[in-house]
């Protein structure tokens, strides 16, 4: 018993010693507020000028407002200031919402996450795999994003979007992104999802549960759900872009989906959800632990570090708690440091990178307490040409893009498609690095001394590439018979391709050009039916028993993969 309670003596005594680091901490901050305001100015002044959009900064220490400041114009053709009741789209920072209201529900009894998403929604595709609601949470679904579909159906983003339509166009695409819980890709699609299932499971519209299971709640008066055209849009900031030295209007008030995004809310509001947040009751340190610890893997045993609407990573050694949420004119992030009781929040109407400018305040902060990790040192030694020989020749990715490699003129290179070429260097025999960009490859030599695989690192990720046969190239007759009308049934769009002076080019919606400033993709051969593009990854022909061309797929857009399109 006595060696329990001193146990237990050690550990208050502990977790005192903890607790009263952080307050000292918290009051040095505070009694520094003056001089932190100033390096805040000066930081938010590389970004914006007092006469340009510019937005709002607030910081928490535990539950006390350090700081709540506001920049720049909210509206250009009105010159009117942003200040701390100004409100900001805060585009995909809304997730954290709708998966807030989730586990409300979840709490409630009133539905599980690990239920078929089609037990609440049957109207859905019947899915070739069971999909639950854990999987929209954490973006393992499968489910493709819907501003990618918009994109490739060639809907504009600037013309009236209701949930409906949202609804329906993920009804309309049947098509899973991969096997679910095989892989995370970002997804909006699930969201708007996780929306519908919270009126089915609330009895009431989106709207209404949030403003009265946690808006009003927590009395954040002035936030809401924009899912009506008839609300009227007061104290709102306008959003913009730059082109050139001059800031263009470019937010769009007709998107009416919600769950993914479409709250909008002012700093005074976001400050009362950051002090719930970081409250010390022990349902919110409750709720602030599960959105701060991964938990869940993929099928392959690979931990996911998105929780219910939040990223969770390290930075510098400490951990990071974060979302960002940007639409057109609308950049936002909110960051938590739960182990230094720290919250960040920023809303700017123009599109500067509000994380850059979110980590730069906290580096301020949290000075003391960063590690800065030391780079590798890279050195290349002198390598046997004679093996780098046997690594020539061009390897397939995983998502079908292929890296070829040649030996010329004593130097080894990558080569990729389009003929960009980047000099390696080793570091082994058998493993290399570039210094163009951060990336290195590693063959692997069998018994016999064959060499029919490459491991490609980047990004933490390693990636394992088998050598692709030696390239028969086609004849221009051969290419003109890939030329034709294709189009998406589903997406209802059209993509012709054509041949001409020797080159096969895909033409693209409208909605390309005007969002993402390209309307024609060329096609440069790889081997067999596999070309490469520039701007969409990896395009493979198909054919159908008897080898006749009757389509293709694009290997992997992003949020957006293996989408298939039929032959005219």
């Amino acid at each position: 018993m006595k060696t329990q309670l001193a146990t237990i003596v050690i550990y208050l005594l502990s977790v005192f010693h903890i607790s009263a680091g952080v307050i000292t901490r918290n009051e040095q901050m505070i009694s520094q507020k003056g001089d932190l305001l100033n390096k805040v100015d000066s930081l938010v002044a590389l970004h914006i000028d007092k006469n340009h959009p510019g937005g709002v900064v607030g910081i928490l220490t535990g539950t006390e407002p350090l700081l709540s400041k506001s920049y720049g114009i909210m509206n250009l053709e009105q010159k009117l200031s942003i200040d701390e009741n100004t409100i900001f789209n805060i585009a995909s920072v809304s997730k954290q919402f709708t998966a807030f209201a989730i586990l409300a529900l979840e709490a409630e009894g009133k539905l599980d996450l690990d239920d078929d998403i089609r037990r609440w929604l049957p109207d859905l595709p019947a899915y070739d795999y069971e999909i639950t609601i854990r999987h929209l949470l954490q973006h393992t679904s499968g489910i493709a994003s819907t501003d990618l579909l918009r994109l490739f159906a060639g809907l504009s983003f600037d013309e009236q979007w209701t949930h409906q339509d949202e609804y329906n166009l993920i009804k309309s695409y049947p098509q899973l992104n991969f096997t679910p819980g095989e892989s995370h890709v970002y997804s909006n699609g699930g969201y708007s999802l996780l929306a519908q299932i919270v009126e089915q499971a609330g009895g009431m519209n989106f709207s209404a549960f949030m403003e009265e299971k946690v808006f009003h709640q927590l009395g954040m008066t002035s936030t809401f759900v924009y899912d009506d055209p008839g609300k009227p849009l007061v104290n709102v900031a306008k959003g913009y872009t730059k082109e050139g030295d001059d800031f263009v209007l470019i937010s769009s008030d007709e998107d009416y989906s919600y769950g993914a995004g479409n709250i909008y809310s002012n700093l005074t509001d976001m400050i009362k959800w950051g002090q719930n947040l970081l409250s010390a009751e022990a349902k919110n340190k409750e709720l602030l632990s599960r959105i701060s610890n991964p938990y869940n893997t993929l099928s392959n045993g690979d931990t996911i570090g998105y929780t219910y609407g939040f990223y969770v990573r390290t930075h510098k050694g400490i951990k990071m708690v974060e979302h960002s949420g940007g639409v057109p004119g609308f950049r936002n992030q909110f960051m938590i440091f739960p182990d230094h009781d720290l919250l960040v929040i920023l809303m700017f109407n123009n599109e500067i990178s509000t994380r850059r400018l979110a980590i730069d305040i906290v580096e301020l902060l949290l000075a003391d307490n960063l590690t800065e990790e030391i780079p590798k040192q890279q050195v290349a030694i002198d390598y046997d040409p004679e093996l780098v020989r046997t690594f020539e020749g061009s390897y397939q990715m995983p998502d079908g893009m292929e890296l070829t490699f040649k030996f010329e003129q004593d130097t080894f290179w990558l080569v990729l498609p389009g003929d960009d070429r980047f000099q390696l260097f080793a570091e082994s025999e058998t493993r290399f690095f570039l210094k163009a960009f951060n990336a290195q490859c590693t063959f692997v030599i069998l018994d016999a001394g064959d060499v029919n695989e490459m491991i490609w690192h980047q990004g933490g990720s390693d990636h394992k590439s088998l050598r692709v046969e030696d390239r028969i190239e086609l004849t221009a007759g051969e290419l003109a018979g890939y030329a034709g009308e294709y189009a998406h049934q589903e997406l209802n769009a059209r993509y012709p391709i054509a041949f001409a002076e020797g080159q096969l080019t895909l033409q693209t919606p409208s909605t390309f050009k005007k969002y993402l400033g390209f309307d024609s993709v060329a096609l440069n051969h790889l081997n067999g039916d596999r070309f490469a593009t520039n701007e969409l990854g990896m395009l493979e022909f198909t054919r159908d028993d008897s080898g006749r061309l009757n389509g293709f797929v694009l290997a992997s857009v992003g949020r957006l993969q293996n989408i298939r399109f039929i032959r005219l």
